[in-house]
C-alpha cells in the first residue's frame, strides 16, 4: 500500500508539472503582459481623449505601424507647436519627465468640433498566435493523456502482479458439512477453503510466492497461471472483482458448487473471499478450450473429425443436464455464460464446464451482453443455458465461430434451411456423415427457438444426442479412421 501510495503522489507531481507548463505556454500564446504597441495607444487615449492631436494609424502586416499626427503644426521647428489637450499641460506633469517641455509649445487654436474620436486599437493577435500554436497545444494535451495512460496500466499491473499479496494471512481450512457452521460474520472468510484431500492443499504463503502469468483479463475477471514452487503443480486462479454479493453469501454459493461431482463439470479446487475481490482455484487444463480447437481447425492448424465433435457436444449437455436435475437437496444454479471459451479440454480432449456459479453476482449487464451466445430473453434460467448451447451445437456442425466473429449464427442457418439448401450448411468434415449430422442439425435449431417455451429442456436435448450416439459403433475419437476410410 505505501509503495502504491508513493506511486500515485508521483503521478500527481506530474500532472501538476505539465499543468503548469502548458498554463505557462498558452500564456505566452496570447501575448503574456500589454505590448509596447497597445501601452502608447493607452497613453494617447489618456492624455487626448477627444482626439485633438488627429492621430491616424495604419497596420502594416502583423507588426508595422504607419502613424500621421494632423494636429501637430510643426515637426522641423527648434519648438514643437502642439495644440492644448485638456489632461495635459506645459507644467511638465511627473509621470511625463523625460519629454523636454521646454521645446512644445501649446495652442488654443484646436477645436472640439474638429476633433474625432480615436481609432480603435490594432487588432489583437491573439487569435493569430492562437491558430500559430494550435497544433502544438493539441500534441501537448496528447502527450499528457498518453502520459497518464502509460502510468495508469503500469500501477494496475503492478497491482495485478501483487494482489494475492493483498490478501490477509491465515492458513488453509477444509469446509466441514455443515455450511452454516464455517460462514461466521467474524471468520471474513479470509483464508483460503479447499475442497480437495489433504496432500493437494497449500498454504496461503505457497500461493503468494508461485510464480503468475496473466492469461486473460475482463471487466470482472483476471485469470492467471499460477506454478507453485514446491511442486510441479499448475494451478488457474480467477480473481474476481466488482461482484454484487457479500462474502457470506460467494462462500456459500462456492460450497454447493464444490460439492457438484460430474466428470463434464470442473472443479474448482478452493476459493478465498476477501472484501471486494474473490479468488477461484482450479486445476489448470494444458489442452486449452473448444474456442481454441475450433480456431486451430479452421486455420488448418489440426484436424477435428466429427467423432471428436460429437463426443464433445454429448460431454457438455451431460454436464449442463447434471446442472439442471431437480433436487430438494439445493437450490439449482444456471449457468450463464456458456460459450466455446468456457468449455475446457481434459488430457482426454473431454469436455468440462467451467466458470460455473458465479454469473448471478455480475453486473446483468455486463452478463447479458449481445454476444452470440446469449438468449434474447436475457434471463439467467435453463431455457437460457438451452440457447446458449444450441449455438455451440450450430458452431460445432457448421465449423464456424461465433465468439470472434459476432456472426449471428442461428439466423445464418435458418435462412439457408428456408432456401432448401440445408446441406451447405455443414463444414466439410460433417458433410461426410450427414445422416448422423441431420438429426444433431434439428436439435440445434430447436434449442435456438426464440421464444424459450419453444425449446427443449437438457433432458430431452440429452434424450436426443444420445440417439444418434447410440447408431454409431464407437464414440471415441480413434475410430475416425476407419470411419473415414468408408
Amino acid at each position: 500500500m505505501v509503495l502504491q501510495s508513493r506511486r500515485d503522489f508521483d503521478l500527481f507531481l506530474k500532472v501538476l508539472a505539465y499543468i503548469a507548463a502548458v498554463a505557462h505556454f498558452m500564456n505566452v500564446c496570447n501575448g503574456g503582459e500589454l505590448s509596447e504597441s497597445e501601452s502608447f495607444f493607452n497613453f494617447i487615449r489618456t492624455v487626448d481623449p477627444k482626439n485633438i492631436l488627429r492621430i491616424d494609424w495604419q497596420w502594416v502586416g502583423a507588426t508595422s505601424l504607419l502613424i500621421s499626427v494632423e494636429g501637430c503644426r510643426d515637426w522641423t521647428s527648434p519648438r514643437i507647436i502642439l495644440p492644448a489637450l485638456p489632461n495635459i499641460s506645459n507644467r511638465n506633469p511627473g509621470f511625463l519627465t523625460s519629454i523636454p517641455w521646454d521645446q512644445v509649445q501649446w495652442t488654443a487654436e484646436s477645436s472640439t468640433s474638429a476633433s474625432s474620436p480615436l481609432p480603435d486599437s490594432p487588432p489583437s493577435h491573439a487569435f493569430k498566435n492562437w491558430i500559430t500554436c494550435l497544433p502544438l497545444v493539441v500534441g501537448i494535451a496528447f502527450f499528457l493523456l498518453f502520459t497518464l495512460f502509460v502510468n495508469m496500466k503500469t500501477s494496475k499491473l503492478a497491482k495485478d502482479k501483487m494482489i494475492l499479496r493483498a490478501l490477509a494471512h491465515s492458513p488453509p481450512k477444509t469446509p466441514p458439512p455443515n455450511v452454516e457452521e464455517v460462514l461466521k460474520p467474524e471468520q471474513k472468510l479470509s483464508e483460503l477453503v479447499f475442497f480437495v484431500e489433504e496432500e493437494e492443499r497449500f498454504g496461503l504463503e505457497d500461493l503468494l510466492e508461485a510464480a503468475a502469468d496473466l492469461q486473460n483479463q475482463g471487466f470482472c475477471s483476471s485469470l492467471y497461471k499460477v506454478k507453485l514452487k514446491n511442486n510441479d503443480a499448475i494451478f488457474a486462479v480467477k480473481r474476481l472483482k466488482k461482484l454484487q454479493v457479500t462474502s457470506e453469501e460467494f462462500g456459500q454459493t462456492m460450497q454447493k458448487i464444490g460439492n457438484l461431482k460430474h466428470q463434464n463439470i470442473l472443479p474448482p479446487v478452493g476459493y478465498n473471499s476477501c472484501n471486494e475481490e474473490m479468488l477461484l482455484i482450479y486445476r489448470y487444463q494444458g489442452n486449452g478450450s473448444l474456442l481454441t480447437l475450433l480456431e486451430n481447425y479452421t486455420e488448418s492448424k489440426r484436424d477435428f473429425p466429427w467423432k471428436l465433435r460429437l463426443s464433445i457436444a454429448i460431454g457438455i449437455a451431460r454436464g449442463l443436464d447434471f446442472i439442471y436435475q431437480s433436487s430438494d437437496d439445493w437450490e439449482i444454479i444456471p449457468h450463464g455464460n456458456i460459450k466455446p471459451s468456457n468449455i475446457l479440454l481434459n488430457e482426454n480432449e473431454e469436455p468440462l464446464i467451467s466458470d460455473y456459479g458465479y454469473s448471478k453476482f455480475l453486473d446483468p449487464k455486463r452478463v447479458f451482453n449481445s454476444n452470440g451466445y446469449t438468449a434474447p430473453e436475457r434471463s439467467l434460467s435453463e431455457q437460457a443455458d438451452v440457447f446458449s448451447f444450441g449455438v455451440i451445437l450450430l458452431e460445432l456442425l457448421t465449423g464456424k465461430i461465433v465468439q470472434k466473429s459476432g456472426l449471428d449464427l442461428p439466423k445464418w442457418v435458418k435462412s439457408i434451411v428456408r432456401e432448401e439448401w440445408t446441406g451447405e450448411v455443414f463444414d466439410k468434415e460433417v458433410a461426410k456423415v450427414g445422416q448422423w449430422a441431420f438429426p444433431l442439425l434439428n436439435i440445434s435449431l430447436k434449442c435456438v427457438a426464440h421464444f424459450p417455451e419453444n425449446r427443449p429442456t437438457f433432458a430431452e436435448v440429452l434424450e436426443k444426442i444420445e440417439e444418434v450416439v447410440n447408431g454409431q459403433e464407437d464414440l471415441s475419437p480413434s475410430s475416425e479412421t476407419s470411419s473415414e476410410a468408408n
